[in-house]
């Protein structure tokens, strides 16, 4: 695609929301929580445990500001009290946000306004975009190791609200805002963000269509049937360790695998291609897809070791991260 306090769990579904009241059983050390039916052997890619930190969970200080005399991108207020457009309201607050701070926002900009969060205290992020993006500003400093557990209360409920407010976008609605780039695309007026704001979108719906002025190669996660070649390196080298285990499951998904992640099972759920097989075996996966399991996991296990729910969910989200 564990329990801290009454924080609800993020989901990753489209236009879905899930309020989980207690932690289930935590699986058995070396099962994945992806698996509903066991694995018979290391061949059915098992799967691999680990309570590795997302990239971009950080947490930062909650008295933490951005280094310089420049506030993150748009935190300056309209002279005339009026509603600002999108890109001229701010990318971080310090009070509690509101629906009215994330009304309007596009999918990119709300991965900007939780990232900025983590940003602030020098978290760095192997999506190109968002490293570009925050090393241009000049209180961005990145650092090789952050502080975890400095997040204040404020900052992670402002991230819990920002990845809630997203996941309420309908599919629908997400079909509809990429109907509207791709016409950007073919009269020429589609700008370098519009192309990211596709991006993200397609990896959201799982499907990719048109895209024409998007030059860059596909990522799986934005075009699944990719799924159906061999992987390379160069193909993970943008992705997040919770896009890997997205990835990774989106293999399992593809061959019809319920899962018994409540946050994979309703990510998966919103998927077109999506069938679940009432009897799912590994035996489906084809030799492609073992292979590609198996690279994933070994990037997984470079950058610290694959997420669970188990680890993060029920704590600040597994989601809120890059």
């Amino acid at each position: 695609m564990k329990l801290r306090r009454a924080l609800p769990v993020v989901v990753l579904g489209l236009g879905l929301g899930l309020g989980v009241g207690c932690q289930k059983p935590k699986p058995a050390d070396g099962q994945a929580e992806a698996d509903k039916p066991a694995v018979a052997d290391a061949s059915d890619a098992a799967k691999p445990a680990g309570d590795a930190k997302p990239e971009g969970d950080a947490k930062p200080a909650s008295d933490a500001k951005p280094a310089g005399d420049a506030t993150p991108e748009g935190d300056a207020k309209p002279d005339d009290g009026a509603a600002p457009p999108a890109e001229a309201r701010p990318m971080y607050y310090e009070r509690a946000l509101t629906d009215a701070d994330l009304e309007g926002r596009t999918l990119r900009e709300l991965d900007l306004m939780r990232n900025t969060i983590y940003a602030r205290i020098g978290q760095q992020f192997r999506k190109q975009w968002l490293s570009d993006y925050f090393k241009a500003q000049p209180w961005y400093e990145p650092k090789d190791a952050v502080d975890e557990k400095s997040l204040s209360e404020l900052d992670l409920k402002n991230a819990e609200k920002i990845v809630d407010f997203g996941n309420a976008i309908s599919a629908a609605t997400l079909r509809e805002k990429r109907d509207a780039l791709n016409e950007k695309m073919r009269d020429g007026t589609v700008s370098d963000e519009d192309k990211i704001e596709f991006q993200i979108i397609a990896a959201r719906l799982g499907e990719w269509e048109g895209g024409d002025a998007i030059e860059e190669r596909r990522s799986p996660l934005e075009d699944p049937d990719r799924l159906e070649e061999l992987l390379a390196v160069d193909d993970l080298d943008d992705l997040s360790l919770r896009d890997l285990r997205i990835l990774r499951n989106t293999i399992y998904a593809r061959r019809g695998r319920p899962f018994r992640s409540e946050l994979l099972q309703i990510f998966f759920d919103d998927k077109s291609w999506y069938k679940p097989v009432d009897e799912y075996s590994d035996k489906l996966l084809t030799s492609v897809d073992r292979k590609n399991i198996r690279l994933v996991m070994s990037v997984e296990k470079e950058l610290g070791g694959p997420i669970s729910d188990w680890g993060h969910m029920m704590e600040e989200g597994w989601l809120y991260g890059a």
